[in-house]
């Protein structure tokens, strides 16, 4: 039995390899050009499956604004030589943090204002 605040993801191993399998091979059968599609097709999935305290998370990350943003960081690390590409693994992450909510979270919050 689960209580209110507990925390769990529920998703499986077999829909988990079916969602690897179907990125990968768009990825790859597009020449890296799904890759953005890709990955937020994975988050929606982990996030549609992700519990915090009780609450469902949520991605809402585009496919198009990610692609965009790489555009931006590659072009950021040829004007620097290289360098900009050791921040790239935190760009990513705080780009896919900044798409992702909990459901119910916000409007709870402000009723208690």
């Amino acid at each position: 039995m689960r209580h209110h605040n507990d925390s769990y993801f529920n998703g499986t191993l077999l829909e988990y390899f079916g969602i690897i399998l179907i990125s990968f091979l768009a990825s790859f059968f597009t020449f890296g050009l799904a890759a953005p599609w890709a990955f937020c097709y994975r988050e929606r999935w982990v996030a549609q499956h992700t519990y915090i305290e009780g609450r469902q998370l949520h991605f809402v990350g585009k496919a198009l604004d990610l692609w965009l943003c790489l555009v931006k960081w590659t072009v950021f690390s040829i004007l620097t030589l290289g360098l900009y590409g050791f921040v790239l693994p935190i760009r990513f992450q705080q780009w896919r943090v900044k798409n992702t909510y909990v459901y119910g979270y916000w409007d709870e919050y402000y009723a208690t204002e």
